[in-house]
């Protein structure tokens, strides 16, 4: 249940950053009227993990809108997404699978981490994670030390590199993270080091580790920090692996599409309420299959990917434990009120319904219907729908005749392209916004005037939130890529590009500016 956990799994939720502040997030819950907004400077968790006996997270969704009543809206084109049966697990073991196994199978020998981790500072300059042991007790938060299969002690990246993210300061686990440098190749940053005096086990590892990144670094390197490049990892990956054998190719046994497509990783805790994953709902079945192709850098062999699959049940499990945090600033409890109508008038339909008090602690009271929205009515970016039909159709056609397709089904374009309305718990802490990354605050989802063509953020130091339009503060440019050195362009988000388009979603174009200002505060009781 939300705010109700062992003692243990308390210390998970949120964990410091260089930060000696106590926690600002509140996970009892927000009333209407902002009495329990979790007022900053509250010693209290920002993740929690639901106990399995009810609710929302067991069901995989309710299935239902946002009332009968609902007035003719976008959401009578959606399509409803049938549920799928997920295999049970083990929340509490698939936190321990999550931050100590060699699910990513290949990485540093541990006799040469000292050397080589300041060269990938950028994904090893984080601090350790509370809890763990042993050789991963002070290792960063998002590396696990295992022993390979050779038996040599490697560590590797685990998926909180990319699913654990920083809001006031903290570390929330689950949340997207969107501000690490993907501009950048890490494996011309590697290829700096001299061929090291090592062991042969150790070399070849090294040696193993190196070369994939090579593979990735040309297809993965994004445009803007903070964007994420999941979609081309996992493209890289599958045209790189035999589809019977899982066994690994230097050169590609397919071609790749050379275009870069941002991502903006969604939170975890919206999982145990949807159908489908992937912004395009297209994983359907088994979830899965997908989230073990995304970690398969080193997987070679189907006896490889069943025995992480062995236990995948479990991690997948604690995916769909975790629980939106609760707004941790002063809520306007007169001004969310005036914002509830708009929303259920507005959004609700698509995003549906959020109740409060204890029901909305457990998710029982929630209502989210599971729609798939075509291309023509959402309006927004269309590359990311159109990837497994339009710009990669053969990854598709091999994922699904891979042994990951035995777990998880690839359906792209059932019953047409688009993109689903995603569950809004705890939409505040996930900014920017769209698939993209390419809006920087919710002002700007519900208003797409407000929307910059080229902007940047002020800086990534995540205490700074505006609190009026619920997002990072930016500076809106007046140029992009075109003209800016290489230094500048990185840090600026330009939605004139391929895939970074900001248009679509223009739902709330017609609201008042006064009705925009409540659904905004009734958004931070979400």
């Amino acid at each position: 249940m939300r705010g109700r956990l062992p003692s243990r799994w308390r210390a998970l939720g949120v964990l410091g950053c260089c930060c000696a502040s106590a926690c600002a997030f509140d996970a009892t819950g927000a009333t209407p009227g902002g009495s329990s907004s979790g007022a900053a400077g509250e010693n209290t968790t920002a993740v929690t993990a639901d106990s399995g006996e009810s609710g929302a997270a067991s069901t995989g969704g309710s299935g239902e809108g946002g009332g009968a009543s609902l007035p003719p809206g976008p959401w009578d084109d959606g399509w409803p997404i049938p549920a799928e049966p997920q295999l049970e697990g083990d929340p509490e073991a698939g936190w321990q699978r999550l931050v100590t196994e060699g699910y990513v199978a290949c990485g540093i020998p541990m006799s040469m981490w000292v050397l080589l981790a300041p060269l990938q500072s950028e994904f090893t300059d984080r601090p350790p994670l509370p809890g763990r042991t042993g050789d991963n007790e002070q290792m960063p938060y998002n590396w696990n030390v295992h022993l390979s299969k050779t038996g040599v002690k490697v560590a590797s990246q685990n998926c909180l590199t990319c699913h654990a993210g920083r809001f006031d300061g903290e570390l929330v686990i689950g949340l997207g993270d969107v501000d690490t440098d993907f501009t950048q190749r890490v494996d011309q940053l590697l290829a700096l080091l001299p061929t090291p005096d090592l062991p042969a086990g150790d070399l070849d590892e090294l040696s193993r580790f190196i070369e994939r990144l090579k593979v990735l670094g040309p297809y993965t390197t994004m445009r803007t920090i903070g964007t994420n490049p999941a979609e081309s990892i996992a493209v890289t990956l599958v045209a790189h692996h035999d589809r019977d054998t899982l066994a690994w190719s230097d050169e590609p046994l397919q071609a790749l599409p050379e275009i870069i497509v941002p991502s903006d990783p969604p939170p975890w805790w919206r999982a145990h309420k949807k159908n489908a994953l992937f912004y395009n709902a297209m994983a359907r079945g088994d979830h899965r299959g997908t989230m073990m192709l995304a970690s398969s850098l080193c997987t070679d062999s189907v006896a490889d990917a069943t025995a992480i699959a062995n236990y995948f049940d479990d991690i997948h499990a604690f995916v769909r434990s975790l629980r939106a945090p609760v707004y941790p600033y002063a809520i306007d409890p007169a001004l969310a009120d005036a914002g509830e109508p708009v929303f259920l008038a507005h959004c609700a339909g698509c995003h549906g319904t959020y109740a409060q008090g204890e029901a909305g602690r457990t998710d029982e009271g929630d209502t989210y219907p599971n729609l798939l929205f075509p291309l023509d009515v959402i309006g927004t970016d269309p590359v990311v729908a159109e990837g497994g039909t339009k710009w990669a159709p053969q990854m598709v056609q091999w994922y699904n005749a891979s042994y990951y397709g035995s777990i998880t089904t690839m359906v792209p374009d059932d019953p047409f392209p688009g993109y689903a309305a995603p569950p809004l718990d705890g939409i505040w802490a996930t900014a920017p916004f769209f698939h993209n990354g390419s809006v920087p605050n919710l002002a700007g989802v519900i208003d797409s005037s407000k929307r910059p063509t080229f902007w940047q953020r002020v800086d990534h130091d995540t205490t700074h939130f505006d609190q009026d339009n619920l997002g990072w503060p930016y500076l809106a440019l007046d140029h992009g890529h075109d003209g800016a050195s290489a230094a500048e362009a990185k840090h600026i988000y330009d939605t004139t590009q391929f895939a970074h388009g900001n248009g679509g979603h223009d739902f709330g174009d017609d609201l008042g500016d006064a009705e925009r200002r409540a659904l905004l505060e009734y958004l931070k009781t979400l």
